[in-house]
């Protein structure tokens, strides 16, 4: 988060400076006002916006741009490790990795762009791939939104006649005819119509291929797609006897979450305390090691006059990641006391022993180690040999009143002590003996149960054992949510509601205070005290007014959604999905309101507020005229997020400073390979809203200033180029949410159609355009009744499977054709079929059987003048209607209609295609309901994955809190040539697991690490690497 917002404060410094304009309003269009600063005060007017203003912000940036491209395109080639880790980073599975690229110059520019986005939906997560979709879609409303306005909408602008200058002249703002108002409303039906429809086929396609992807192996395998959380479940219930006669025979397991408050402090001080263990070894070995290092310079028995091999065979790790690896010719077991660091072939010393002195001047104790070095089983400390007792690592810790300890003795007899202290209270938990959580984890046998639970109605009282979520990871289940009752949630829920709208609306006053610093000069002269600040030096005035306002706004808003994720967990939100979930909701109406709305009216205003205050029956005139040209700011603004914003996310300059320059500091081999193999989290709550809101501006301002969307559609292109390249090959895909932040964010998309609409609305009032107006109001109406209308057929779809496509999953899982199991065929139906017709009763369905000659009843001859078979009048009316029904139908087939209609049928095929027949792009893109449906879209993923299996260790305290589940660190510390580390491993192993293998002393006393090797993965639990 910190590199973000350096970051963003760098193109936040890069905008000011390439923007700089005499206006200080908030990107008033007002007389050539294009500043892309929000926050500037003052009322001296400029001149009207220019082509020149216009590629006065874009050289600049564009400049910026290619450094950081050319930036990107050298060091990509010799820094993998920071431009293309999931490429090849082992603590990757082989299905999680992504395609290699070629490691030339360019040549790797086509197969980059011929991957298809798909490899993100199988090599990383369905959040990847619907986000690198959501901004395709983006694109092509923008791209077809100039295609409709741009050739209709430009010249009528232009030739409106207001009298507007360059880019104002491209504006709603310069039609003066009212008439010619009718062809945006009638082009607001079709471009708005477009958008609708866009949205509508998104929700189709996003629920079949969420349904693909929850049924495929790769999701369905996994425990958490058979699991489901409960919350506020009532105490009486949580018994696991009573859920199962809740949920019937389709349980399979059941974990009732405890209060281990007691057990967390434990668990965090043993983690600690095996921290504190790890240093001091390390600590221990480096100064051992340097004493040694100085016997050896000036001779000594015990030491080889040959320089031992500590450091083995070296070779790059793979694709050049830039640190260094070793191959041991012999690598020792983990489980074994490590080898000798003396190389066999070393010089032995002599056997005479000799007085030898430390570093204090104290003697050291005449022994001869001889070739192999001392014993890892020598009594004795063999760092005594070389340093002081006075020099090992020491400590003063609370629970010993403060007194000094020696830190490797105190932290072993401590984790000595917490290892059966910990063993008894699991167990005590295990045994359901604490205080139960309000909450309940049910894993079912198969998915298709996990899921009738879900959708079932489990509890008779209202807000009682709700199903929260299906899916759930247990490392992203916030579990201080999980206690909260029932009415206590409410009541949070209100609270943080409120907060949240007080927040919105009043982040503009802070923001506005960051934003008076960047006018110095307009503060030194209205406030008399700060006037010592005109004579500071030229470079510092240009700091103060540039960069720290940039650095002090990019701070303020990245903490934004910080903020929020604190109020979702304070509102009882129980997991990171819906965490995230909740903070694109709320982050979204903060853009609107912060970034759009305000920025807006307040950049319409800040132009005509003189003008007002001296004439105020003439706002509404200069309102009309002022309100378009505040688009102009929106260039710039697009400009900047699409340029300079997607530069910066290629160059990676933090990942380079952090894996290449500082990579090799700091002496734990067990962070720093962590830090090796931790890929960057997404944040898709905060990241979603961002782009949502570059779209809400695009679409309302489709119509005022049709400019808008050509430079929206360029920046949303290198937007989704550069979130590619990341996504495929940088970012990580620990959480998902399985999609759900894509239909979020395309009915957030719509905001941008209700505001365009009402835009419009009030423009074409002050106007005087009534028609236009009327029929604006209509589509409005439209608008709002298919939006309902959507989320009234589709909401159910998004959040829960189907029963039918789970029985064509088993269909397809049993070897039947994808076109059979789509609808519901088995190959064994044509049997079973026959063997039915075989076993069934042909006799007469009735309570009376006229073959019985026993039951007719004779009522004797009955004679009519009425027409045969039928009985009174709805009889005749039946007859006489059949009869005319048939008359015509024969009439009409008899006719040369038929086959007219046939010849000029062209729309049947359009409108019910057949969907056995391979279709075009545009029948494809009409139906995705027949064309991109289950079946279809099923195939997209891969069926050759590896099977989960998970182990009964794991299994028993998969979804209890952390501290039951999580096992004691394994410690990794250095070998060294004094062999220090052998004898310290040896006697902590007795307390915790450690190793010193593929971690060593370099010759200047640093610590060198194999960061690919079989330790790495070793120092990382089972439970950690487990895939729920």
């Amino acid at each position: 988060m910190a590199s973000n917002v350096w970051i963003d404060a760098l193109s936040e410094f890069v905008k000011r400076q390439s923007l700089s304009s005499e206006d200080p309003r908030v990107g008033s269009a007002r007389d050539n006002a294009t500043t892309t600063s929000g926050l500037k005060v003052g009322t001296s007017p400029t001149n009207s916006a220019s082509f020149s203003t216009f590629f006065m912000t874009l050289v600049p940036i564009a400049i910026y741009a290619v450094i950081c491209v050319a930036i990107f395109v050298l060091l990509r080639r010799k820094h993998p490790r920071a431009y293309s880790p999931r490429a090849f980073l082992s603590s990757l599975d082989e299905h999680d990795r992504s395609p290699e690229l070629p490691n030339g110059w360019f040549n790797w520019f086509k197969p980059f762009y011929q991957t298809p986005d798909t490899v993100a939906l199988n090599h990383s997560s369905l959040d990847a791939f619907l986000f690198l979709r959501y901004l395709k879609i983006l694109c092509v409303i923008t791209v077809v939104g100039m295609l409709i306005t741009w050739p209709i909408l430009i010249p009528i602008h232009a030739l409106g006649g207001g009298g507007g200058k360059q880019l104002d002249k491209l504006t709603f703002a310069n039609v003066k005819h009212v008439q010619w108002l009718y062809v945006h409303a009638i082009i607001s039906w079709v471009y708005f119509g477009f958008i609708l429809y866009i949205v509508s086929r998104e929700c189709v396609y996003f629920i079949s291929l969420r349904q693909a992807y929850i049924l495929s192996p790769l999701y369905s395998h996994r425990l958490s797609s058979r699991t489901v959380l409960f919350t506020c479940v009532p105490q009486r219930i949580l018994d696991e006897r009573k859920l199962r006669r809740v949920f019937g025979d389709s349980v399979k397991n059941v974990w009732i979450p405890q209060d281990t408050e007691d057990l967390d402090q434990l668990v965090k001080e043993r983690d600690q305390t095996a921290t504190r263990l790890e240093k001091a070894e390390i600590e221990l070995i480096k100064k051992a090691n340097i004493a040694y290092n100085k016997a050896a310079k000036h001779g000594h028995p015990d030491i080889p006059l040959k320089e031992p091999q500590s450091k083995k065979i070296g070779y790059d790790s793979p694709k050049g990641t830039g640190f260094t690896v070793t191959e041991t010719s012999k690598r020792s077991s983990l489980s074994s006391p490590p080898l000798s660091p003396m190389s066999p072939t070393s010089i032995q010393s002599p056997r005479t022993p000799r007085d030898f002195v430390r570093v204090d001047g104290t003697p050291i104790s005449k022994a001869s180690f001889g070739v192999d070095g001392p014993s890892f089983d020598l009594n004795g400390s063999i760092a005594g040999q070389w340093i002081p007792y006075s020099d090992r690592p020491v400590h003063r810790p609370i629970a010993n009143y403060g007194r000094r300890v020696d830190t490797i003795k105190w932290t072993r007899d401590r984790l000595k002590k917490l290892a059966p202290e910990i063993g008894k209270l699991r167990s005590k938990y295990r045994k359901g003996k604490g205080k139960h959580i309000p909450a309940v984890f049910i894993e079912f046998h198969t998915q298709v149960d996990a899921q009738s639970a879900y959708q079932t109605l489990a509890h008779h009282r209202a807000n009682h054992m709700r199903p929260e979520i299906t899916g759930v990871h247990p490392d992203g289940i916030y579990w201080a949510s999980l206690c909260m009752p029932w009415w206590e949630r409410i009541m949070r829920r209100f609270l943080i509601q409120a907060f949240i709208a007080v927040l919105v609306v009043f982040f503009s006053l802070p923001a506005a205070l960051v934003g008076i610093i960047s006018n110095v000069k307009f503060l030194t002269g209205k406030v008399a005290f700060l006037k010592w600040i005109d004579k500071l030096p030229t470079v510092v005035l240009g700091l103060i007014s540039g960069l720290l306002p940039a650095v002090a706004l990019a701070m303020l808003m990245a903490i934004v959604p910080m903020i929020l994720r604190a109020c979702a967990r304070q509102a009882g939100v129980a997991t990171q999905a819906k965490i995230e979930l909740f903070c694109q909701s709320a982050y979204f109406v903060f853009q609107i309101v912060q970034v759009f709305l305000i920025t807006t009216i307040t950049s319409a205003a800040s132009g005509v507020i003189v003008d007002v205050i001296k004439d105020p029956l003439s706002a509404r005139e200069l309102l009309s005229t002022s309100l378009p040209k505040a688009s102009n700011f929106y260039i710039s603004y697009f400009i900047l997020q699409g340029l300079a914003m997607s530069a910066t996310r290629l160059v990676h300059l933090r990942s380079v400073i952090r894996y290449y320059v500082l990579g090799n500091v700091g002496p734990n081999p067990r962070f720093r390979t962590a830090k090796y193999h931790r890929l960057r989290k997404v944040h898709w709550g905060a990241i979603y809203p961002v782009f949502t809101n570059m779209a809400v501006i695009a679409i309302s301002y489709s119509l005022i200033a049709p400019i808008v969307l050509g430079v929206a559609a360029l920046g949303l292109f290198l937007i989704y180029s550069s979130y590619r390249w990341n996504l495929l090959y940088v970012y990580s895909s620990e959480h998902d949410t399985r999609g759900l932040h894509y239909p979020r964010a395309l009915n957030q998309t719509l905001t941008g159609v209700y505001l365009a609409e009402i835009c419009l609305l009030g423009l074409f009032g002050v106007e005087g355009a009534y028609g236009p107006l009327v029929m604006t109001f209509g589509l409005i109406i439209f608008t709002a009744l298919i939006h309902i209308s959507l989320n009234d057929a589709l909401g159910p779809l998004i959040y829960n499977l189907p029963r039918t496509v789970a029985a064509e999953e088993m269909l397809r899982l049993a070897g039947n054709n994808p076109i059979d199991a789509s609808n519901l065929q088995d190959k064994h139906d044509t049997d079973q079929d026959h063997d039915a017709e075989l076993q069934q009763d042909l006799g007469y369905d009735s309570d009376f059987d006229p073959s019985d000659p026993s039951a007719q009843v004779s009522h004797g001859v009955q004679s009519s003048r009425g027409i045969k078979d039928v009985e009174g009048v709805d009889g005749a009316v039946k007859l006489s209607a059949t009869t005319a029904t048939s008359f015509l139908k024969k009439r009409y087939t008899d006719s040369p209609v038929p086959g007219i209609v046939s010849r000029l049928d062209f729309w049947s095929h359009w409108i019910s295609p057949d969907p056995t027949i391979k279709p075009n792009f545009f029948l494809k893109f009409l139906h995705p309901e027949i064309f991109q449906d289950y079946h279809i879209l099923r195939q997209q993923l891969p069926e050759d994955l590896p099977e989960f299996v998970y182990e009964e260790s794991i299994l028993k305290d998969a979804f209890s809190p952390t501290s039951m589940r999580k096992r004691s660190p394994r410690l990794w510390i250095p070998r060294d040539p004094a062999g220090v580390s052998r004898q310290e491993v040896a006697h902590s192993s007795k307390v915790i697991e450690m190793t010193d293998v593929d971690a060593w002393l370099n010759e200047k006393g640093g610590v060198d690490v194999d960061y690919v090797g079989e330790t790495s993965r070793w120092v990382m639990r089972d439970w950690e690497r487990t895939k729920f």
